[in-house]
């Protein structure tokens, strides 16, 4: 399959879909999460999966070298980093995880900023992703809860459910994706 990455602006620039292209990642990896084929223990575990599939088909689709992905990189404030970065800051992405697996403490994640009592938390990085497109730059906040903890206490309504596989059972995760459009 060829993909054309090449667009021209009005100035006949080259320009790139790196939003299109974090999607597309974000569904091949909640697919081979769903299958069984990765796991997540981590939420650099998700970050290190996404990375990768954003690499993959950044070279699948030409996008021009040197690739502009960067994991865990500063935009804004130098003393906070976001997740993952497309492009020329064009595309920023907060990640959360609550896994599900023996011996885990939990939470992992902490639902609203009270409940975490100054660490992170779903709530604020829902937060931070507004500000991020209220200064112009897009923004995506995805999660995975494998127990459901977080489905019944926070952005109830916009959470999907994702079949995994582990072992010989069937069970239901759960994901939330939220999606911001920059505006100047």
């Amino acid at each position: 399959m060829i993909y054309k990455v090449e667009n021209r602006n009005l100035y006949g620039m080259l320009t790139v879909d790196y939003d299109k292209l974090f999607e597309d990642a974000l569904w091949k990896v909640l697919k081979q999460y769903s299958d069984n084929k990765i796991r997540f223990y981590s939420e650099n575990d998700l970050l290190g999966h996404l990375f990768y599939e954003c690499r993959r088909l950044m070279e699948e689709r030409r996008f021009p070298f040197p690739l502009k992905l960067y994991a865990e990189r500063t935009v804004f404030d130098k003393h906070a980093k976001v997740d993952l970065v497309l492009g020329d800051d064009e595309i920023l992405v907060e990640l959360k995880l609550e896994p599900d697996y023996p011996g885990v403490n939990k939470p992992v994640v902490f639902s609203t900023k009270k409940e975490a009592s100054g660490s992170g938390s779903i709530e604020s990085d829902l937060e931070k992703i507004e500000t991020y497109a209220r200064k112009g730059k897009s923004a995506h906040f995805v999660m995975i809860d494998e127990d459901g903890r977080h489905v019944r206490k926070i952005c109830t309504e916009y959470w999907k459910s994702i079949p995994i596989k582990r072992e010989d059972k069937q069970k239901l995760a759960h994901y939330l994706h939220v999606k911001r459009k920059g505006r100047p």
